[in-house]
This record gives structure tokens, C-alpha cells and sequence, in this order.
């Protein structure tokens, strides 16, 4: 049984600020223990189900952010930037994957640190008329693969928007918002005793996740702050000007639709 981890670090229990997942800031270092702590509960869990060959992406803005040294020994890990594919290694042969320390799309109600790719660059990301966040864009590339997304763990937002695509999927809720800096979480300990339980009952329950599709042909709908974002992307062959802030990209691959629009 063959396991794919994404890792993000806004969904971690203990993050509300963003300070906490910016490497230099005074808070970073613990934020890496709180990482790497429930990305080896995840990854304890698989063992414990059957999992032979797991293999970590540390996804948050270019990896190494897990520290090297606290990752469990049976697994492997990618990290490093620039990406020419974000999910590097990841194809039919895997049996599941996990998301883990997630969060929200941009805007939505209670979302901690909610955001879409970039907090700063983008408002609004549409495919085939779904709005969809990060979550989205890593359901939509692993249902690429035809694997199912077996794990989602994060705050009740992000965990909802996950249930929302997928139906079946197995959701660890970690903290709760008050607003998007503002939180009411769960300890480290007990998220990742939740997180090793629910990786574990996850893949003994394959049978009940199914890939997600879309049906070609793709049009996404690109919706940035600033008209200066879209003067930029306009320049991809493929992208086309909707409005001063909009871009459009009509494909019948997803993968090159995505990359065309930086997200993969």
C-alpha cells in the first residue's frame, strides 16, 4: 500500500497567526515541531493500517519546513523549489493520499488563515464554475492520478470545504475559528492522537473514497487583488484577459490549465 502526504502548515493545531508559518519569525522553529509532529502521526497511522511505501510532500511555500531529523524513518520526503510539477512523485501506483495542516479558501466565513495559493495575489479561483481553494487544487491534481484523498486534517473550515468535494473522506478537525487569526484549538497531543486514528481507520476503509473528476474541457477563472497580477499572467501563452483583475484559461489537459495559471 503505497501513501502520498501533502503537508501545508496553516491547518496545524496551535496556528493562528501568520507569523507562525514565516521562516525567521520568532515562532517559526515550534510551528516545524508542531509539523513534523502531525505528519508523523499520519504517517504512524498508515503503518499501523498496512501502508508499505509512504512518501511526504512538504508543501508549504517551497518545504523545508519539516525538520529533517524528527521525520519518521519510513518515510521519504519532497521538498525544495523551484518545482517543476508541485506533486513530484505522486502517480497511478499510489493508493492514498493525505492532506495535512490545511486551510480554507480565500473568504471563507471563519477560515483561519484562509487564502487561495497566495494570500496577498488572489481573491476568487473558478474551474468549471466551482470555486474552489487549495484544497480543491490538490483534489483536483490527485483525482488526476485517478487516487483517492483519504485524510483531510485542519481547522472545521477547511475540514467542511473538503466534505463539500469529496463526501467520503475522513476529516480530523484540529481547531476552530473565531476569526481568521483567531482560534480555539486542540492540543498538540490530542491532535495528533486524532490524526494517527483517523490515518489508520482511513485506509482500512479504502474501498469507501473515490477519486475525484472533473469532466474536460477545463475553463478556469482567475480572479486577483491587483490589475498588476493579471498584467503579469496575461503574458502565458493560453491565458486570456477577462478584466483588469480577471484571466481566463480554457484546456482539455488539467494539469497544463493549472500550470498556465501557476498553480501546479
Amino acid at each position: 500500500m503505497k501513501v502520498y502526504i501533502i503537508t501545508d502548515m496553516e491547518g496545524l493545531a496551535g496556528v493562528a497567526l501568520p507569523e507562525q508559518v514565516k521562516p525567521g519569525s520568532k515562532y517559526y522553529e515550534e510551528t516545524r515541531k508542531l509539523l513534523v509532529g502531525e505528519v508523523n502521526a499520519a504517517i504512524e497511522g498508515a503503518l499501523a493500517a498496512g501502508a508499505t511505501e509512504i512518501l511526504v510532500n512538504d508543501g508549504h511555500n517551497g518545504g523545508f519546513n519539516i525538520p529533517l531529523e524528527e521525520l519518521h524513518e519510513e518515510a521519504k520526503i519532497v521538498l525544495g523549489a523551484p518545482r517543476p510539477f508541485s506533486l513530484g512523485g505522486l502517480d497511478e501506483t499510489f493508493d492514498a493520499v493525505f492532506l495535512i495542516g490545511y486551510h480554507s479558501m480565500a473568504g471563507a466565513p471563519k477560515g483561519v488563515l484562509s487564502h487561495t495559493m497566495s494570500s496577498e495575489a488572489i481573491y476568487k479561483f473558478i474551474i468549471n464554475g466551482m470555486e474552489m481553494g487549495e484544497i480543491g487544487v490538490m483534489v483536483l491534481l490527485v483525482g488526476y492520478y485517478n487516487v483517492p484523498i483519504v485524510l483531510v486534517t485542519g481547522d472545521a473550515t477547511a475540514v467542511e470545504e473538503a466534505k463539500r468535494l469529496l463526501g467520503e473522506v475522513e476529516g480530523v478537525v484540529v481547531k476552530w475559528g473565531l476569526g481568521r487569526q483567531y482560534v480555539i484549538s486542540l492540543s498538540p497531543k490530542k491532535a495528533r492522537k486524532l490524526i494517527r486514528e483517523a490515518a489508520e481507520k482511513s485506509l482500512k476503509n479504502l474501498e469507501k473514497y473515490k477519486p475525484f473528476k472533473l469532466k474536460p474541457p477545463y475553463e478556469i477563472v482567475l480572479e486577483y487583488t491587483r490589475a498588476e497580477y493579471a498584467d503579469s499572467r496575461v503574458k502565458t501563452p493560453g491565458v486570456e484577459r477577462v478584466d483588469e483583475r480577471t484571466v481566463k484559461v480554457v484546456e482539455n489537459d488539467l494539469v497544463q490549465a493549472l500550470m498556465k495559471i501557476g498553480f501546479c
